[in-house]
């Protein structure tokens, strides 16, 4: 089973194939303002060098959500353009999932964190059973102050740009090292592997971004609105 994976949820993007949950190739480039235009020449570029086509590929997978609102609609745009055309199924996963997979061998309760600015975060909590996940917490926003009262406790690893960005009042918890705290392609074509397995792939068609809060530009417009 070989699957294309698409990451642009956030600051880096990344593609990379897998076959049966081997990882074939990837590629990652960090320059947010040109996911549009990086996407494609990258995915164009990891078949050519894998010597692949597009009609090689059996699934198509992509961060849902959450993320960056302009970053998650070209990685989804993409792959359902990839999925009609090809007549291939999606498996859609959410980004926190996605990036909970970077620790997919690890016995702690796995707490990703994306920065929802106002000093919250996008989070979930995940637990690995033979490489697979659980879902333990749901995705949510949550405060900082509330994360660190929810696990204070437990042991947790803390991981993505969230927990980057508020690495000081996370003290005494265990964050992830800088490699595996972002979203990379090749967690993420593991955890559609993993879905596949389960036979949890979908038409292109239903692929919708998870999206936890409105954009700035909504909640600005709603506030004009409601003056």
């Amino acid at each position: 089973m070989k699957i294309l994976a698409i990451d642009t949820s956030s600051f880096p993007a990344s593609v990379a194939i897998a076959d049966n949950g081997i990882l074939m190739g990837e590629y990652v480039i960090r320059n947010q303002r040109k996911h549009s235009q990086n996407i494609m020449m990258m995915t164009e570029r990891l078949f050519d060098d894998l010597g692949m086509d597009i009609s090689d590929i059996d699934v198509f997978s992509v961060t849902s959500g959450p993320g960056s609102f302009t970053g998650l609609r070209i990685g989804i745009s993409s792959v359902r353009a990839f999925a009609q055309a090809m007549k291939k199924p999606v498996a859609p996963v959410n980004t926190l999932e996605a990036l909970a997979y970077n620790f997919s061998l690890s016995d702690a309760v796995i707490v990703p964190m994306l920065d929802a600015r106002r000093d919250e975060v996008f989070t979930a909590a995940y637990k690995f059973n033979n490489g697979t996940a659980t879902e333990i917490t749901p995705p949510c926003v949550m405060t900082i102050s509330e994360i660190c009262e929810k696990y204070k406790d437990s042991d947790v690893i803390m991981t993505g740009d969230g927990a980057i960005i508020h690495r000081d009042e996370l003290d005494g918890f265990k964050l992830a090292p800088l490699n595996l705290a972002e979203t990379r392609a090749s967690s993420l074509a593991l955890a559609a592997y993993k879905k596949a397995e389960k036979n949890e792939l979908c038409d292109y068609n239903h692929v919708a971004p998870l999206y936890l809060r409105k954009s700035q530009a909504e909640r600005e417009y709603e506030g004009r609105k409601n003056k």
